[in-house]
């Protein structure tokens, strides 16, 4: 019993040692990676755990004031997940509804530009890329403020082409409905070229030996799409879709710039009402419902970790 103590000493002993040993042979190493570390800890990390901790308090714009903030346990989130706060599960399901719906014509258009630019023989592929990526290129802020103007009822290009056509012109921010759809819109727009980039990558990097056996066996267009072109993209695809769901998820720009959540909040996306949450002087109910998108997006992002690393073991 006492051999097996010290050995179990010995091996610790050794770990801590050999720890040790590490960072002081590396310690330039480390002294330049200090800086940056602390920077992250002050002006992220900290910041992160005390928008944390006030989900758990009573903090408000009043309590902080009077500095009678104080612990609440759960409070917070029981009152959110008991339906006692149906318009923030209304926004969150909107807002699943938007982002679900933006994937899907982000991916299916720009996995169908990059197969058109993929084509063999396409002349000026170049130009034709650098004009569909420009979308991503320019400042959402320029974007948002650009497609808010044609948008506008009476004086907005897009509906002057349509009474140019024939056509009625569309109240786009003015009808809940028509709103909701015009910041689809905007942001299909600015998320289709980066798939379209990813997407093109993945297809360049297909052997045409795997197409050419293919052509022998005689397989048609969709056969090979369905098994050469989507299994070898998918490990490139996969993690490019999951940062396309967190950042249409988490898009606060569109939704703000475009309609301010208006009309009658029917635009209004889970990061809008936390920001107006926040500048109402709800602080830890603006709190709760971060931890509560960041717990979604957690749990996101292990489903897609998990998803991607089947599909390497698979390669």
């Amino acid at each position: 019993m006492r051999t097996s103590l010290n050995k179990d000493q010995t091996i610790k002993y050794v770990k801590k040692e050999t720890l040790w040993h590490r960072i002081k042979k590396n310690k330039t190493a480390y002294a330049y990676i200090l800086p940056s570390t602390l920077v992250v800890i002050i002006f992220s990390l900290i910041p992160i755990l005390y928008g944390v901790s006030l989900a758990f308090t009573n903090s408000n714009i009043y309590t902080m004031s009077s500095n009678s903030v104080k612990f609440v346990g759960l409070k917070n989130f029981i009152k959110i997940f008991k339906g006692m706060d149906q318009e923030f599960v209304t926004i969150l399901l909107r807002t699943i509804v938007w982002t679900i719906v933006n994937v899907f014509f982000h991916v299916s258009i720009g996995l169908s530009l990059a197969l058109l630019l993929n084509k063999k023989g396409l002349r000026f592929k170049k130009l034709y890329r650098i004009l569909l990526i420009l979308p991503w290129a320019v400042p959402q802020l320029v974007t948002c403020l650009i497609w808010k103007i044609m948008f506008n009822y009476d004086i907005g290009m897009i509906n002057q082409i349509l009474t140019k056509i024939g056509l009625a012109k569309v109240p786009w921010l003015n009808d809940p409905k028509m709103a909701f759809v015009a910041i689809i819109m905007v942001n299909v727009w600015l998320g289709v070229p980066f798939m379209m980039m990813v997407a093109t990558g993945a297809l360049q990097s297909i052997s045409d030996n795997f197409y050419e056996a293919a052509n022998i066996e005689g397989a048609s267009w969709w056969q090979k799409f369905r098994y050469i072109t989507l299994p070898m993209i998918k490990p490139a695809m996969v993690p490019a879709i999951t940062l396309g769901f967190i950042w249409t998820f988490t898009n606060f720009n569109v939704a703000y710039l475009v309609t301010k959540g208006e009309p009658n909040r029917a635009t209004e996306l889970i990061q809008t009402y936390t920001y107006n949450q926040m500048t109402a002087g709800n602080y830890s109910k603006a709190a709760a419902y971060g931890v509560i998108v960041f717990a979604i997006l957690f749990i996101l992002n292990l489903i897609s970790t998990k998803i991607n690393n089947i599909f390497e073991e698979d390669n």
